[in-house]
């Protein structure tokens, strides 16, 4: 499948969930005004589904939601619907890896600045442990540069739109090291390998 035609098929059906949820909860007060089932027990049934289906557009909102800008040497990526801004510089991007596939890609950047980004944490053991391949990467960067320390941030949210990130920080941050699964995943970003279903 073609990255564009993903794209759409995610925003297509993020559209689908929100009708269908919307058209759920409105249908099912309706149903209970209409049978006359206003008890206490069918109220309290009625407010803890409706609580559910809030609970439930919140969750999928905030792992759609992916918004990124590059001007000035600034990368700006907001995740979630909170809108956490994070702020990376192109030129102090050091390395760039990505983990799985589709919607479920995780895109890791690290970093040698930190610019008041709270989502941006040291390079520790865990980074070691969860990302075992950028860590292998990151190690022959750190050999030329010991006297710097390098941070790093996952992107987890946006299903396909990851990948349009993906191509934007390809553009941009034009001194990082690519891994072999970033560059695969950058190839599909620019439509040159197609999305295996």
């Amino acid at each position: 499948m073609d990255i564009k035609k993903a794209i759409k098929k995610q925003k297509s059906s993020f559209k689908l969930f929100i009708f269908i949820m919307s058209f759920i909860s409105l249908m099912i007060p309706f149903l209970v005004l209409l049978t006359g089932k206003t008890n206490v027990f069918y109220i309290v049934y009625l407010i803890l589904i409706e609580l559910l289906i809030v609970a439930a557009v919140i969750a999928m909102s905030n792992n759609e939601c992916l918004r990124f800008k590059c001007a000035n040497n600034k990368l700006r990526i907001q995740v979630g619907i909170l809108k956490f801004t994070n702020i990376l510089l192109c030129d102090k991007v050091a390395l760039i890896h990505t983990e799985n596939t589709k919607e479920n890609m995780e895109i890791i950047i690290v970093t040698d600045v930190r610019i008041r980004n709270k989502q941006i944490r040291p390079i520790n053991k865990n980074f070691k442990k969860k990302y075992p391949i950028a860590y292998h990467e990151f190690e022959k960067i750190k050999k030329f540069n010991c006297d710097k320390n390098y941070f790093f941030i996952v992107i987890k949210k946006g299903g396909y739109l990851k990948y349009n990130l993906l191509d934007v920080i390809y553009r941009n941050c034009v001194k990082a090291i690519y891994t072999d699964e970033s560059i695969k995943n950058i190839k599909i970003a620019r439509g040159q390998l197609k999305i295996e279903k």
